[in-house]
């Protein structure tokens, strides 16, 4: 059956849900909509995405199911996403691989770990990110008597009984009701509720110690210290008692890294991360299939703080459905909050592109400089010159971006005298490369001279003679322009590019790592001639000098009694030098 606009146009006018299908019958993209007619029938005039004619193109089925409302349509859709996991729609990959918490539904309800939440009407709280901080909290909550063991009740008690770390249900120590409040603090505790809780136990703590119940007014009084140590460790305050979730992002591509902060009690308390696949969508509709996937089955806080406002109504009164408020940062610390929110998200981006081995620098460098593809190896050359003496020459090796120490290479001037540093830019390349080429070795993606016209000149002179072709260009330090061969006119960069402040990184280290060398080999000539010109100061006695004062200048400075001190350095020697140092 072929689908087009007549179609889609013979759709009803209701809510509902519509799911399209490729020629294997097989869902590939579920969507929802106030109106199906209207919804379905857009896909097909002048698809404004590269997505959404994408996605038409392999429409061969469609179904559709009418709901009451925009909202049950969303709930309905959510579902719908999760069951086919449709190629189109945005897939949130990482909440599976982080364990929650949970406390079952039973008559005495247990605390365990779980890695997916299930409809089977316990309570889950997290996802967390650090198993330890999940192993931290159900110790914490055992102290409160929650039951941790499978075993069917009544049954004998086990050993957290005798080390205080479960009520005993199992042998009746503790009463239903009393149980049901246990699992209220604990819950509370998960929340991150401290101080309604420390509150709740001060007084349970004080009734127990009027009714002269020492014993159990001293482990609830341990219950309140650990609470309140566990207080002082929220580093992060704010003021406010409303529980609230911030959520930022950052996009690159088809990826999405999506950042979410839990605040409670004015406190931030923790924070998830979630690496999306967006799919080709649009950052409002990659944000609402987040909202809708990630609080399908999560109780959702008094308050949803994103970056800027959706279109889609339906998102929020679903969440007022859940008493939950739809929101944008309003004053300076929802502000802060959600700034700090973006920050890591862009940093885990950034992470989780180099570990999928992409990275927007060098696709932006790639594009920029007219490359066959996103360079991984990058190599860059510098001289350093200083008044025509010890000049040296550096290689310095980019592998994705980041620097590559094992293969920096650092040369000494052989051939060249003076400051011709156009010649001597053509020895370093000839000889970094000649060697290279004879073993067979890998050549660079891109090689980087740090430098103009006339440095490239050279650096290409030397590769022609050596055979070679890499794709190479030249950093001009004045402006900042990109010279590349056979283009007359430079490359100019706005100075955010990604690509010219990475291109920038890799040319400041080649001339560190040059200047350097240099700087050590200069030094070594000082050292050695001023040693050199004194009066029976001979080789062995030198090296006892550099040894024991570590450079010439500290020898320099010290006097005849110092110098003498020296292994192997006579009296006469030590006044022999000082002396020297003092014409």
């Amino acid at each position: 059956m072929t689908i087009n606009i007549e179609v889609a146009k013979k759709l009803p006018r209701s809510p509902g849900v519509y799911l399209m299908k490729d020629i294997e019958n097989k869902v590939i993209y579920v969507g929802k909509a106030s109106s199906l007619r209207d919804r379905v029938s857009n896909y097909f005039r002048e698809p404004d995405s590269p997505k959404t004619r994408l996605l038409v193109r392999n429409i061969e089925g469609l179904e559709y199911i009418v709901t009451g409302t925009e909202v049950e349509a969303l709930v309905l859709e959510s579902n719908l996403i999760k069951e086919h996991m449709p190629r189109y729609n945005v897939k949130l990959r990482d909440d599976k691989a982080y364990p929650f918490i949970k406390i079952t539904n039973e008559e005495y309800p247990r605390i365990c770990i779980a890695r997916r939440r299930e409809r089977d009407g316990s309570q889950y709280f997290g996802p967390y990110p650090d198993s330890g901080a999940v192993r931290e909290l159900i110790k914490m909550a055992s102290g409160f008597g929650i039951r941790r063991c499978r075993k069917k009740l009544p049954c004998p008690p086990c050993l957290n009984y005798h080390i205080k770390q479960c009520a005993a249900p199992c042998i009746g120590k503790v009463t239903k009701e009393e149980y049901l409040g246990i699992i209220r603090n604990v819950a509370d505790l998960l929340k991150g509720k401290h101080n309604e809780l420390i509150r709740s136990l001060t007084e349970d703590m004080e009734r127990l110690s009027g009714s002269q119940e020492y014993e159990k007014a001293a482990h609830i009084r341990d219950e309140i210290n650990a609470l309140q140590e566990l207080s002082v460790k929220q580093r992060v305050n704010m003021p406010g008692k409303k529980e609230q979730d911030v959520l930022a992002y950052a996009v690159s591509g088809n990826i999405a890294s999506l950042q979410l902060f839990h605040v409670s009690e004015g406190k931030l308390r923790g924070r998830d991360t979630f690496t999306l696949g967006t799919a080709g969508s649009d950052e409002e509709e990659m944000l609402s299939s987040f909202i809708k996937q990630y609080y399908l089955d999560v109780m959702p806080p008094q308050e949803l703080i994103i970056p800027e406002e959706l279109a889609d109504v339906s998102i929020s009164l679903w969440l007022a459905d859940k008493g939950s408020k739809l929101k944008t940062p309003k004053n300076a610390v929802e502000k802060g909050l959600m700034k700090l929110a973006q920050e890591n998200a862009r940093m885990l981006l950034g992470m989780q592109l180099l570990k999928e081995g992409k990275n927007e620098a060098l696709d932006a460098l790639q594009k920029a400089l007219f490359l066959p593809a996103a360079p991984s190896i990058i190599e860059a050359f510098d001289i350093s010159n200083i008044s025509g003496t010890d000049a040296t020459g550096s290689l310095v090796a980019f592998l994705n971006g980041k620097p590559d120490k094992k293969n920096y290479r650092r040369f000494r001037i052989k051939t060249v005298e003076g400051t011709d540093d156009f010649a001597m830019m053509g020895e370093v390349v000839k000889r970094a490369y000649s060697r290279r080429k004879e073993e067979g070795k890998r050549m660079p993606d891109l090689v980087l001279i740090d430098g103009g016209k006339g440095q490239l000149g050279s650096a290409l002179a030397a590769m022609r003679e050596l055979g070679l072709n890499i794709k190479t260009a030249a950093l001009a330090k004045e402006f900042e322009y990109i010279f590349l061969p056979g283009r007359e006119a430079p490359v100019i960069l706005p100075k955010d590019s990604p690509a010219l402040k990475l291109l920038q990184r890799i040319r400041d280290e080649a001339h560190r790592f040059a200047v350097g060398y240099h700087r050590k080999l200069r030094g070594k000539r000082i050292s050695e001639s001023e040693l050199d010109g004194i009066a029976g100061i001979g080789e062995k006695r030198k090296r006892a000098l550099l040894k024991y004062f570590g450079s010439v200048g500290k020898v320099r400075a010290a006097d005849v009694e110092e110098i003498a001190k020296a292994p192997g350095v006579r009296r006469k020697d030590a006044e022999e030098v000082w002396k020297y140092f003092r014409k």
